[in-house]
């Protein structure tokens, strides 16, 4: 055999759903094979051998998934969680060196996989928790903070142009999976279904998340783009829905809040 052809192979078996001892049971040319590949012993024969290497296969790859998606394994249970990684082993097998991106594809897989039927809320379950994982490595950023923003002379806010930090995700759920999150069993009480959009963010080691109202979730998705926020555009659109007072209040106290949770960073006009 050449190596490719034994590369390719040995992934095959490595990978499979079945273990090697039963597939080489059924499967000569299989059974050549692996005897052309591993040497075996009176301890373990090649196909035992073999089937080391795709038990740890499998087993680091379940534990990583298990860890990165610890509630979402918890509400389908150990056998379920168990059944859902080999199934989607199968279906999406990773693709990067890295156990990192492994389970990259798992909420959008999960979202079509019969054990989401009962609990369609899920996979909005694991993609949170992914989130928090993505941004959690995500980018380093200088937060603005309330005592720079004090420094700066009324007559300068409006100049002010802000943007989100970069180690942040915005998601549209379905689910109030925000509430499901704070409950110490989702399963027996499972989030209910209105829609519901959250920010995902790092704050030095810290990752945070929590659901946002409509208004906040048009401007931090407008924070999130290459132009930022003017301080005075901010203003001015909400002033066309409420009186000049009122939405300067409303401004300062987004600002405020945006700012004291570490969500903002200044750009330059």
């Amino acid at each position: 055999m050449k190596l490719a052809e034994t590369q390719a192979r040995f992934a095959a078996l490595v990978t499979a759903r079945n273990d090697v001892a039963a597939i080489v049971a059924r499967d000569a040319d299989a059974r050549a094979a692996v005897d052309a590949m591993v040497a075996g012993d009176s301890r373990l024969s090649a196909a035992e051998r073999l089937d080391v290497y795709a038990d740890m296969y499998f087993i680091r790859i379940h534990d990583v998934l298990r860890e990165e998606a610890p509630r979402t394994a918890a509400a389908l249970g150990a056998e379920s969680f168990h059944a859902l990684v080999t199934d989607y082993l199968i279906a999406c097998p990773p693709g990067h060196p890295s156990l990192r991106e492994v389970g990259a594809r798992l909420p959008d897989y999960l979202a079509g996989h019969p054990l989401a039927a009962r609990r369609p809320w899920l996979a909005e379950l694991a993609r949170l928790e992914r989130a928090r994982l993505e941004v959690f490595d995500g980018p380093d950023d200088a937060p603005v903070s309330i005592a720079s923003l004090r420094e700066v002379p009324p007559e300068g806010f409006g100049a002010l142009r802000f943007h989100l930090i970069r180690a942040q995700r915005m998601l549209d759920n379905r689910f109030a999976i925000a509430a499901a999150w704070r409950a110490e069993d989702a399963d027996a009480s499972p989030p209910v279904e209105t829609a519901e959009t959250l920010i995902v963010w790092r704050r030095d080691v810290d990752v945070f998340h929590r659901a946002v109202d409509a208004d906040e979730a048009v401007w931090l998705r407008r924070l999130a783009t290459g132009d930022g926020v003017l301080f005075a555009g901010l203003c001015a659109t909400l002033a066309e829905t409420r009186s000049d007072e009122a939405a300067a209040a409303r401004a300062f106290e987004l600002l405020a809040r945006w700012t004291s949770e570490g969500l903002l960073r200044l750009g330059r006009d």
